[in-house]
């Protein structure tokens, strides 16, 4: 992560009014990860125990991020809830705050879709603040697999997190009252996207699943030499779970403008002819 990114991406948020601190340790390293783990997550109880602190956007995806949970203050972090966003390895951390009933936001980073204003302005904006209509696709944003139509609450995050996740604390659980489950990935081939959802599917976190709708998978379509697609794959792995299934929501990594998805409020997924994706509520007051 380049200082200048990061500064880039601190304009784009005060250019909508916010008031930005950055952490001065934001920029350390160690191997692949920014600084140590108790580094990381001092930074991140100093943010949540700050009542100055309305919001915390991350500034990249966050590898390394499972080794925080463990040593995170849970009265501390639960109990200052805070607009939260971030998507790829910081689903780990939607997974930690979701089990305590916080509502995150699956959406553009500081030094990558802010810097690069190649976020979808009019979601991140109606999410993290309440105003204006919450989101809702286009008619030729997604692309149909499966038809039907449901309600739930909207779950979910990086594929390979969330299977990651299995077997952990931490592991992925629907919501018992149905849930809308959103995946997406990047660079993934269709047979580790298969893997993946089997290895959910078999530890239980597709019970009481109701929608799927998947991002754009960019990255990981067949190859030309494949005599399958990436929808046939998805179908397959899906087999015998009756729900509608759509493609193309571009949230987290994605090629088009980053959409802002909050996590734990109430979607709708409509499959027929065409697709339709709505949160169905406001994330904040």
């Amino acid at each position: 992560m380049g200082a200048d990114a990061l500064e880039r991406g601190a304009d784009a948020l005060r250019s909508l009014g916010f008031a930005v601190r950055i952490p001065e340790s934001l920029l350390e390293r160690r191997t692949f990860t920014a600084g140590t783990v108790e580094r990381r997550v001092s930074e991140l109880h100093a943010l949540f125990a700050d009542q100055e602190v309305a919001g915390i956007v991350c500034a990249r995806g966050g590898a390394g991020a499972a080794w925080l949970l463990p040593l995170l203050d849970a009265r501390l972090v639960s109990g200052a809830p805070k607009v939260f966003v971030g998507y790829s390895d910081i689903t780990f951390l939607h997974l930690y705050l979701h089990k305590y009933g916080l509502v995150t936001f699956h959406g553009p980073m500081v030094a990558r879709e802010l810097a690069t204003a190649t976020h979808d302005l009019t979601s991140f904006w109606s999410a993290v603040t309440g105003d204006g209509v919450p989101y809702a696709s286009d008619v030729e944003d997604l692309e149909v697999l499966r038809a039907g139509r449901a309600e739930g609450r909207l779950r979910g995050g990086c594929l390979s997190i969330l299977a990651a996740a299995t077997g952990t604390p931490w592991a992925f659980r629907p919501d018992p009252e149905g849930t809308i489950l959103f995946l997406e990935d990047v660079d993934e081939r269709p047979y580790r996207i298969d893997r993946m959802l089997f290895q959910l599917r078999a530890a239980g976190a597709f019970e009481g699943v109701r929608g799927v709708v998947f991002g754009d998978m960019k990255g990981c379509a067949s190859s030309r030499s494949d005599t399958f697609s990436l929808e046939e794959v998805i179908l397959d792995s899906l087999a015998g779970l009756d729900v509608p299934i759509a493609l193309g929501l571009s949230s987290g990594h994605t090629a088009s403008p980053c959409v802002t998805l909050p996590l734990g409020v109430r979607a709708r997924l409509s499959c027929a002819d065409s697709a339709r994706f709505e949160v169905l509520e406001a994330a904040v007051s």
